[in-house]
């Protein structure tokens, strides 16, 4: 039979093998370790990187966006502006067409009551007096309507 050393030198010989299976089974592991850490350390140098990018475009971002901004309250001002001369004028208009349907109805009234009067040729006008041009009023906007009306008759 085996002597008990031999058989001791044997389990030892297969606990030796298998540690050395486990040893070379776990340095293997070891290395996939240190590659998945070498490529996460990358990772988070481009993940840095990418933020700092993002920081700066976004700063870009925030300048645009208040030179933008600015303009934008430019135009709104200048719109308010507009709008507000487009409201005068309108007020302007509806004075115009108040002023010229007075006229109008003035117009009527004399036309009407002219025809209705026996036919007589119309006489010279005579010439104005100073002070008669001092009532006549100077608005040009009359001055106007006064001349489309003399040009209507």
């Amino acid at each position: 039979m085996m002597s008990f050393g031999l058989i001791t030198d044997f389990i030892l010989v297969a606990l030796l093998a298998a540690t050395l299976f486990y040893v070379l089974k776990l340095l293997r592991r070891l290395g996939d370790l240190q590659k998945d850490r070498d490529s996460f350390q990358k990772l988070i140098q481009d993940f840095t990187a990418s933020t700092a990018q993002a920081d700066r475009a976004l700063a870009d971002l925030r300048i645009g966006a208040d030179g933008v901004g600015r303009e934008l309250g430019e135009r709104i001002t200048k719109a308010q502006s507009v709008v507000g001369e487009l409201q005068r004028s309108s007020d302007d208009l509806k004075m115009l067409i108040a002023r010229a349907e007075n006229a109008a109805d003035k117009l009527e009234t004399h036309l009407g009551a002219s025809r209705q009067a026996p036919q007589t040729p119309p006489a010279a006008p005579k010439p104005r007096s100073e002070s008669e041009a001092a009532t006549v009023p100077q608005d040009p906007q009359t001055q106007a309507l006064l001349s489309a009306l003399g040009r209507i008759r």
